[in-house]
């Protein structure tokens, strides 16, 4: 039987502690952390935390916190970097969980118990600090919005480097569990009523003696507790060398930077990563992050929401401030990306070379509801570019994991018979920018689709794949043939990459007229069933040689057009790439 609570070996790449808000109760601590894989979110324990977010916290109003010591360890909860000596005010650089609700990285300390401390050194603030008096310190702390940044990637990289510089180290985690509970409750329980002498590799044998009686020191059980205990001094011995090298690490960062000091103790970091209330773990695999508030073109400050594959939502992710934000999207959509890559690579091993997927990713669609009193929203759909065509699931259809979804899908278009147009600045028709159209010529429900990326870099991205994807169709396809009306003539229209456009009479099989494409100089339609072209003779313009129009009758006028504008386009991306090289 495999036990369901088993740990399991993780990395964590980043991780920082942020606000997260379900939209319902108050905004609480949490620890988010990022793996090649998912997403963590750690609740920590406490019940009421203030996002820096809030107005309140935001102002440049002084505030008053008093801070109690810890029972056991005497620490203040908090670690400091700056001082007069260093020209910057002393600023809390990190905070642990008990004390989210009163102070915030990035808040400055003026004065402590009513003591003005900013003319005083980082060394003399610590001891003024260490000196106080009593089990609690009364503060005075001013929030700085313009420090909090470098704060927070000062700490991120810190955590970076010295992940990197640990060889060999490996995490685990597991779901806390009713019997994991009682055992740490047990632990807590021993750890009060022995003292910390009995943990160390000279007192195992009296920590034994306390556990076992005389009559039981003989048996089995006494020789199995006797090889736990040194297995636990073993790993001690472990732990404390490798915190030695990592405290070397950091001192020898700290030379070359300004000064920081922790006055946050052992025992909180440790009961930081162990107490929460719950642990939600998020599949990044297909999953999206957005900054809109669902279904609107309305952005939210400094904070977003990550939507996994089933549905599954984060809450909203609040960062203290846009710089942060900017980074943890980044990372995610690094991962997500990643883990999109190797599943279309996957797929690829199962499907034809011709049938391969080049590019797959989620997009916004604007939904305009004509038969109802409802403002326009958004939702979100998944395309794929797949041999030379465009998978659309929406309506609830999940993104494809294997090849068998393909056939499922129902919104199917060929690339060439699409036309892309990008949506210029003064006529969007909302507050999201980066968008534009694809006109389906054979979509009888949706013949327009208004789509948005939420970022440019997003957009060019499509847009590099959206013509790698149209030069493999076109070249691919090679040439097109509509039926067509040519002068009271049923006729065909080819349409091929190398010659241009042909017309053959369907009855003899002879040529009425051909010309290249550099030989055409406009075309247009009647938006029913006429197209016009423009032909000169030479592909070089000139004035004095006579034009040539052609009015050609077709029944599937928009596609013919579409094709038209996708083989055009090619020969002119050709073009482009002969002048670059």
């Amino acid at each position: 039987m495999h036990d369901r609570y088993q740990s399991y070996p993780i990395e964590v790449l980043f991780e920082d502690h942020v606000t997260l808000s379900d939209g319902r109760s108050k905004p609480h601590l949490v620890l988010l952390q990022l793996t090649s894989e998912t997403l963590i979110i750690r609740r920590l324990k406490t019940t009421q935390v203030s996002s820096i977010n809030n107005k309140q916290v935001q102002t440049i109003v002084p505030r008053k916190v008093t801070l109690k010591r810890h029972p056991t360890t005497h620490s203040l909860g908090f670690s400091i970097k700056g001082g007069s000596d260093t020209g910057f005010p002393i600023l809390i650089s990190r905070v642990a969980y008990t004390n989210a609700h009163l102070l915030h990285v990035g808040d400055a300390i003026l004065s402590i118990n009513n003591e003005n401390i900013l003319n005083l050194t980082h060394d003399e603030v610590i001891t003024k600090l260490r000196d106080v008096s009593g089990d609690q310190v009364n503060l005075t702390v001013q929030y700085m919005n313009d420090m909090a940044p470098y704060l927070h990637s000062t700490t991120t990289t810190a955590r970076s480097s010295l992940s990197s510089i640990i060889p060999i180290v490996q995490t685990s985690f597991t779901l806390p569990t009713s019997s994991s509970v009682r055992l740490r409750r047990q632990q807590n329980r021993m750890s009060a009523e022995y003292p910390s002498s009995y943990h160390r590799s000279g007192k195992q044998q009296q920590r034994l003696s306390l556990m076992l009686s005389n009559q039981q020191k003989n048996t089995d059980e006494y020789e199995l507790l006797s090889r736990l205990l040194l297995c636990e001094n073993e790993n001690e011995r472990c732990r404390r060398q490798l915190e030695e090298f990592a405290t070397e690490q950091q001192q020898q960062q700290q030379q070359q930077t300004e000064p920081i000091t922790t006055l946050i103790d052992e025992d909180d970091e440790d009961n930081s990563t162990i107490d929460y209330v719950s642990v939600q773990e998020y599949s990044l695999l297909y999953a999206y992050v957005t900054q809109y508030i669902t279904s609107t073109d309305k952005l939210r400050t400094n904070s977003f929401q990550l939507r996994t594959l089933d549905g599954s939502q984060s809450g909203i992710i609040i960062n203290d401030t846009s710089v942060q934000q900017h980074l943890w999207i980044s990372r995610i959509n690094t991962i997500i990306h990643n883990l999109t890559t190797r599943t279309i690579n996957e797929l690829n091993q199962t499907l034809l070379p011709s049938e391969q997927v080049l590019y797959a990713t989620w997009i916004h669609e604007r939904i305009t509801n004509i038969n109802q009193n409802r403002l326009p929203e958004w939702k979100p759909i998944f395309i794929v570019l797949k041999g030379s065509d465009l998978y659309i699931f929406d309506d609830n259809k999940p993104p494809p994991l294997c090849s068998y979804d393909f056939i499922c899908c129902s919104r199917i278009y060929p690339i060439v018979e699409i036309l892309l147009e990008q949506i210029l600045l003064k006529y969007l028709r909302d507050d999201r920018q980066y968008c534009f159209t694809l006109t389906l010529s054979n979509d009888l429900i949706t013949k327009c689709r208004y789509l948005n990326f939420e970022t440019k870099n997003e957009l060019d991205e499509f847009l590099l794949n959206w013509q790698r994807s149209l030069y493999m169709s076109v070249y691919a396809l090679k040439n097109r043939a509509f039926g067509c009306t040519y002068q009271g003539q049923i006729c065909r229209l080819i349409i091929d990459i190398y010659k241009g456009f042909e017309m053959y009479n369907n009855e003899t099989n002879i040529i009425l007229w051909s010309f290249t494409f550099e030989q055409l100089q406009s075309s247009s339609d009647n938006g029913r069933d006429k197209i016009f072209f423009e032909f000169k003779r030479n592909s070089i313009s000139n004035d004095n040689e006579p034009t040539i129009y052609i009015e050609v009758q077709c029944q599937h006028l928009r596609i013919l057009v579409h094709v038209i504008n996708a083989f055009l386009t090619i020969k002119l991306i050709g073009k482009q790439d002969n002048a670059n090289d």
